[in-house]
């Protein structure tokens, strides 16, 4: 499909607040309403001296996906039943399945649940902290012996995860760590920090004499947001050779990003690189450049690794490179430490249990299909 047409597909899907952003794990991942300026969607303020400094990083170590048994040790007992041979009973209590990526989770939540042979509750929160606490406690009573829960808001769900703890039940936080650990055995996602500092590497690597850079954020305040801008901005900063001249907030939205960019490209006359915190903005903004033909002026970077990223770094294009989330890889972690904990292996698998992003380039692009995008 030609990156026009997918744009213009997923500008209007955007609109409808159903892009398939990783971060719609956060409460905040609701798309821009049509009419918000960048200037309303809110500018980030925050100054280099407020992050704490990073390194680069070698990013052939980051070029292949995470190998499951360095997670989970072959030795764990992950059986999908119980000794007098009922099925152990999982529920996933997943944020909002209108999101792709989460939507891609759910189904390789079933694979999982037929291969290993245990019992496979699905809850949808649709974006909603009451709906998915309501869940919560409804798997309690219903007698599930775990849960699996991507939080829809990291503050709100931390209660009802402790009170499930509490109850007996296994927890495993997926992606979107909270901040009480006391509400979870065991913490299984990807290192928003980390993948921003990989695109940073790789910008730097790229554009090695330094450049202006300007940034699309995702929503102000959720997790992937804050924590992907200290990931950038704290390798940047020890860089002066590197100006991030403007970082704005396209609240997880195509069509905002698409207008973030417009006024970068009209305020600008020299922009060397764009990093946006998720592919969708990636490719909107791709769309701008390509409208005033200045794409081959400037390199692009983000996180995410949609599909339609990977299909447009394999080109060797302007878009140079992505940090993908291995979904496949971090659901079947999650999957596998609960029943390595429900089968009392949990103490062979790390609590805080953080998988690395694959940085995808025009090298790697074609060795992998995101499965989502």
């Amino acid at each position: 499909m030609k990156l026009r047409k997918w744009i213009a597909i997923t500008t209007v899907l955007a609109m409808l607040g159903m892009t398939g952003c990783t971060p719609a794990a956060d409460s905040a991942g609701k798309a821009a309403t049509p009419d918000e300026s960048p200037a309303d969607s809110g500018a980030a303020a925050a100054t280099a001296s407020e992050f704490e400094s990073l390194e680069p990083v070698n990013i052939e170590d980051f070029m292949g996906s995470p190998v499951i048994s360095d997670y989970i040790p072959d030795e764990c007992n992950l059986s999908g039943t119980k000794e007098d041979g009922s099925k152990w009973k999982l529920a996933w209590c997943c944020a909002d399945d209108s999101d792709e990526s989460m939507a891609f989770m759910t189904g390789l939540m079933q694979q999982a649940a037929d291969e290993y042979g245990f019992e496979l509750v699905r809850y949808d929160a649709q974006s909603d902290p009451q709906k998915q606490t309501d869940h919560i406690n409804n798997a309690i009573t219903q007698g599930c012996d775990a849960i699996i829960v991507n939080p829809v808001d990291a503050s709100a769900l931390s209660i009802p995860m402790k009170k499930a703890k509490d109850a007996g039940l296994v927890v495993i936080n997926s992606q979107n760590r909270i901040a009480d650990t006391s509400g979870y055995d065991c913490y299984v996602g990807p290192d928003d920090t980390m993948a921003a500092q990989q695109m940073a590497s790789v910008l730097m690597e790229m554009l090695p004499d330094g450049g202006k850079i300007v940034m699309i954020d995702g929503m102000m305040g959720s997790t992937a947001q804050i924590n992907r801008t200290a990931g950038f901005r704290g390798v940047m900063q020890n860089y002066p050779q590197y100006e991030i001249v403007e970082e704005q907030s396209a609240q997880w939205s195509t069509a905002e990003a698409m207008n973030i960019m417009e006024s970068y490209l009209s305020k600008y006359p020299e922009i060397d690189a764009v990093f946006s915190h998720f592919d969708l903005a990636t490719l909107a903004a791709i769309q701008s450049t390509q409208n005033v033909g200045r794409e081959d002026e400037i390199m692009f970077f983000s996180v995410d690794g949609t599909q339609g990223a990977l299909d447009e770094i394999a080109k060797n294009g302007c878009f140079k490179s992505t940090s993908m989330q291995d979904f496949k890889a971090n659901t079947a972690i999650q999957v596998m430490a609960a029943l390595a904990y429900l089968n009392g292996d949990g103490d062979k698998v790390d609590k805080e249990t953080v998988t690395p992003n694959v940085v995808i380039t025009a090298d790697n692009a074609g060795k992998f299909e995101a499965g989502w995008g």
